[in-house]
């Protein structure tokens, strides 16, 4: 039996410069996303939910950890990256530069490749435990990103523009971790893509 992670990427959210980027709560559109999200969600058999501690996470697997009665797992290393500690005006092209060079960190940033290690030892820790089971892992948009290019390096910088709020993807492990493709959650399509001009972390 092959253990199956379900990354599921936090519903739009609503930045706010009055909150710390960890307390940026999901929007109206969102809210409305997370509960469509749960009742997607619901017959992928996961057994176990995880979740980074950012509310925008917490609040996007609300109503899919109600509905399936399942205990949601708050792990501090599933957490976004933060680029920078500032609104920063250039975001696209530091975004670009993060891609290219995954050592570049800004002032009290935090590099690609540090994000990286960070997420994909969080991941291998909850695999660990949870082999031959059906996981879930609330989180976003940069650090799936960079854990699915730890798996395969064909995913890029184009494919982490492509993933959508709320988005799912879907690895497999046997000996293993592979990034199934091919994979689209059924009636997911309507998705808003994020706007990253002047964001801190998705």
């Amino acid at each position: 039996m092959e253990t199956e992670i379900y990354l599921i990427r936090h519903a739009q959210s609503h930045p706010s410069t009055r909150l710390h980027n960890s307390e940026w709560p999901l929007s109206t559109v969102g809210q409305v996303q997370a509960v469509k999200l749960g009742d997607l969600l619901e017959p992928l058999g996961i057994e176990v939910l995880f979740s980074s501690p950012f509310a925008r996470c917490l609040q996007t697997i609300q109503y899919f950890s109600g509905k399936s009665g399942l205990d949601v797992v708050v792990e501090e290393d599933l957490r976004e990256r933060v680029l920078a500690r500032e609104i920063v005006r250039d975001f696209q092209d530091i975004w670009r530069r993060s891609w290219d060079d995954f050592n570049f960190a800004l002032p009290g940033g935090e590099s690609s490749i540090d994000a990286q290690h960070r997420f994909v030892a969080a991941v291998a820790d909850i695999f660990g435990g949870h082999s031959n089971k059906t996981i879930g892992i609330s989180t976003h948009g940069n650090v799936m990103g960079l854990f699915i290019n730890h798996i395969d390096r064909a995913f890029g910088r184009e494919q982490a523009e492509g993933l959508r709020n709320p988005d799912v993807v879907r690895v497999t492990a046997n000996d293993r971790l592979m990034w199934d493709r091919e994979f689209r959650l059924p009636g997911l399509g309507t998705s808003q893509r994020t706007t990253r001009r002047h964001r801190l972390s998705t």
